[in-house]
């Protein structure tokens, strides 16, 4: 490309600021959504944005930065706590999408906070939908996008304000349909809730018919508290019939420092 042709180009690039971004109309969530990708598939640009905000749970902080996402707890497990400016934080959910096939091709957090402008793209903007709108457009997605962005998706869904996350993330879980990865996201991310709704449910996949999802399970319930994980990872490691799933059981409780695995492991070595 020659000189004039580059500067040509950057003189004719498109920048958005929030404030440029197009507004979609539309009943609900879903109905918005399905309008910005009919708009988007009308433009020219051959992929282009689709975003709107979400309810973002108390206790998490996000934070955006060049090509990075940085999720974290206001309280760090030695007690530090970091107080939140007044106000609710404003983050927002971006779909890279193609115009050609409708398919999500990046997924990406913005701090609306924060001060940034978007290149070469227009923004579809779907508005502020509640967490349980977001949440059931994120399902259907999740189901429908490609493999590797299904994890960042399901993470999504753990970033809302809503007490039916657990409830979702179940569902995606359990639902024999769905791809093996589809649940084994679900699953790890279901490893992070902690109602007692969601530990039940994990030691139940742990029989699942795939061996992998059964892995995937074992390492969720060891993620909980203490005094669920080692009774249901003991009972994983003695009466599991995989061989392999045993082992996973074996393996996570040999990280967790608690009198019960020791003698689990006693017990072990005397019946050999």
């Amino acid at each position: 490309m020659t000189i004039a042709a580059i500067l040509v180009s950057l003189i004719l690039q498109q920048v958005y600021a929030p404030a440029d971004f197009t507004q979609v109309a539309g009943s609900s969530l879903k109905a918005r959504y399905d309008a910005g990708i009919a708009q988007g598939r009308a433009g020219t640009d051959e992929t282009f944005w689709i975003a709107y905000r979400f309810p973002v749970r108390s206790g998490v902080r996000i934070t955006t930065w060049d090509n990075g996402t940085n999720i974290s707890s206001t309280v760090s497990s030695d007690g530090i706590e970091w107080v939140q400016e007044p106000g609710v934080q404003r983050v927002a959910i971006f779909l890279l999408t193609g115009k050609m096939d409708r398919t999500i091709q990046r997924t990406r957090l913005i701090n609306l906070d924060q001060n940034f402008r978007v290149h070469d793209r227009r923004v579809y903007w779907l508005g502020e939908p509640s967490a349980d709108e977001s949440l059931s457009l994120l399902t259907g997605l999740i189901k429908d996008s490609p493999q590797r962005l299904t994890s960042s998706l399901t993470n999504y869904m753990t970033l809302h304000s809503s007490p039916d996350v657990a409830a979702r993330l179940l569902e995606l879980a359990r639902t024999a349909t769905n791809p093996s990865e589809v649940r084994r996201n679900a699953i790890y991310w279901l490893g992070q809730e902690v109602s007692r709704a969601a530990g039940e449910e994990l030691a139940r996949l742990s029989t699942d018919p795939d061996t992998e999802v059964q892995k995937q399970a074992v390492q969720a319930i060891s993620r909980r508290n203490a005094d669920e994980a080692i009774p249901a990872l003991i009972r994983v490691a003695k009466e599991h019939p995989a061989l392999a799933v045993r082992k996973q059981a074996i393996i996570w409780l040999g990280q967790k420092q608690d009198p019960r695995v020791l003698d689990f492991f006693e017990q072990m070595l005397k019946s050999k």
